[in-house]
């Protein structure tokens, strides 16, 4: 009787009535987790990039006023965000929930068709921006891994839109050009990823399209490269209206070689706790994506399929390479197609359970419904993980913000700085600029600011020239302060690590200043011969 009256028109409007709910069910899964991590604290490397953002919103320009080795797209990321809604954990945040909510409205609308029941889509963003949030720390929030995915999904779009209409694939290809432009912008690495998938989509309208090599090459090879040209020559242009052509050229071509050949290599615990934390987190979903991959490969090997599953292992590929640092937030950039492959797999289980004649088409969309809710079941406990301390250090008992971002289940770091920079607030405290081998967060917590534009974070990194113009820079403007902090927990970094392996900084404080206060977060060392005002 069910059956007959969901085939009625009585059944048809409780349907769309449901397919309503799910969207709007996910669509809230993602908002509520989002906002949780509005006032996360930030990772030490989101600390560098807003400090950054900071002074080029003060006029400096990126890889001359403030140095990074990072390509710019992050920071001008930052930098909106901060422009926008202010230069705060939560203003960035804020621009990433709202670019993430509109990442997630896309791919309901646009994978709609690519699942036997179409309502599947609504699941898709809970299933990766929803994983994302939940099991992100501040070392993964707002990190360019997963923000990139919004550009190469539309990217995917475009070429999948080209395969269908060829009449169009000059206009598509040209704007996967645009958005291969922009992905590049964040990071250099991800061309080969981009070109993998031109690769893929031309070797699918080869085989089925019969199309010519020179008409592949004049309608989509031509058009993609003047779409990247003209982002990037955009920025090339920019930086020599400058004046700093140079400084980019430089940065994106000869620092990475030489920084790597004195860098040092990530050790092999990191790259496990690395594919570790991607696992717990995804691990709800995995089975499902293991068998839509394996019934993609078996069945239905469409242009979709094989482009997620190209982006999935080309995406490995790239974080295996980065071999001198294999970051967790690095396996984000296979998050996207990981959790569309979960939501196919669903699909897939649902389809195949159809076509037993003991299964309704309605008990095969309640069992993916179940199997998909179930999945994302976790998500529950991690925003109440994120949410309760808020509540309480804000709401209840109304310590503040930097009270909850200080607790030491989310940033031990941050309540060690936080008292690192209380000896700068002692009447015996000399006034002026300060430098931070370690965390950039101690700029913000403090109110000083550095003297040099290239910050003290990434030192292990930094070429011997750069050290050396670093230290004739604090002793030519006689810098009162340098901290050098103590990240054990992230990094193993301390004042011994950096004295150890950077023989030259140890030397030159040693001969220019002495030991005034250390704790938990690291060191202060005040220039010699220089007195307190209240000496």
């Amino acid at each position: 009787m069910t059956g007959d009256w969901i085939r009625s028109g009585n059944g048809g409007r409780y349907s769309r009535t449901l397919e309503v709910c799910a969207y709007g069910l996910a669509f809230a899964i993602v908002a509520a987790i989002g906002a949780a991590n509005l006032f996360y604290p930030f990772g030490p490397d989101q600390a560098v990039i807003f400090d950054g953002a900071k002074r080029m919103d003060q006029g400096a320009i990126y890889y001359a006023g403030y140095w990074d080795n990072k390509q710019p797209g992050l920071y001008w990321f930052y930098l909106l965000a901060g422009r926008l809604f202010g230069f705060s954990e939560s203003g960035i945040h804020l621009l990433e929930l709202l670019y993430l909510l509109a990442f997630a409205v896309v791919t309901m609308a646009a994978l709609r068709n690519a699942f036997k029941l179409r309502w599947l889509s609504a699941f898709v963003p809970v299933a990766t921006i929803g994983v994302y949030y939940g099991s992100s720390t501040e070392f993964e929030l707002t990190q360019l891994e997963f923000l990139v995915s919004f550009p190469l999904f539309v990217f995917i779009l475009c070429l999948l839109a080209a395969h269908r209409r060829p009449r169009a694939m000059a206009g598509l290809y040209f704007l996967s050009g645009l958005l291969a432009g922009v992905a590049v912008l964040f990071k250099l690495i991800l061309a080969p990823l981009c070109v993998g998938l031109w690769l893929v989509a031309l070797a699918y309208h080869l085989k089925e399209r019969n199309a010519g090599l020179i008409a592949l090459g004049l309608r989509a090879v031509l058009p993609a490269s003047v779409g990247v040209v003209l982002v990037l020559g955009s920025v090339v242009l920019l930086y020599a209206h400058w004046g700093y052509l140079d400084a980019l050229i430089w940065t994106s071509f000869v620092y990475p070689p030489e920084a790597l050949a004195v860098a040092p290599h990530a050790s092999k615990t990191r790259l496990i706790t690395a594919f570790a934390f991607f696992i717990s987190g995804f691990a709800p979903w995995a089975l499902f994506a293991i068998f839509a991959v394996v019934a993609w490969a078996w069945r239905r090997r469409d242009l979709l399929g094989a482009l997620m599953l190209a982006w999935l292992v080309i995406g490995v590929g790239l974080f295996l390479v980065q071999r001198f640092s294999w970051w967790h937030y690095h396996t984000l950039l296979i998050l996207f197609p990981a959790g569309f492959f979960a939501i196919a797999g669903i699909d897939r289980i649902c389809a195949w359970l159809g076509e037993v004649p003991a299964v309704s088409a309605f008990r095969a969309s309640v069992i993916a419904g179940l199997l998909a809710v179930t999945a994302g079941a976790p998500l529950a406990e991690d925003f109440v993980h994120k949410a309760q301390p808020l509540l309480s250090s804000v709401a209840v008992s109304g310590k503040g913000i930097r009270s909850y971002q200080s607790l030491p289940k989310f940033s031990s770091y941050y309540a060690n700085c936080l008292r690192a920079v209380r000896f700068l607030r002692s009447p015996e405290a000399l006034p002026g600029p300060i430098y931070v081998f370690g965390s950039a967060i101690v700029y913000e917590f403090s109110g000083r600011v550095s003297p040099h534009p290239t910050n003290g974070w990434s030192w292990e990194y930094y070429l011997p020239e750069q050290i050396d113009d670093i230290l004739t820079t604090l002793d030519r403007q006689q810098v009162p302060y340098v901290f050098v902090g103590r990240e054990g927990h992230y990094t193993n970094r301390d004042p011994l690590t950096l004295f150890r392996t950077r023989p030259k900084i140890a030397r030159f404080l040693r001969d220019h200043y002495v030991l005034a206060d250390e704790g938990p977060g690291g060191a202060w060392y005040r220039r010699a011969g220089l007195a307190g005002s209240g000496s």
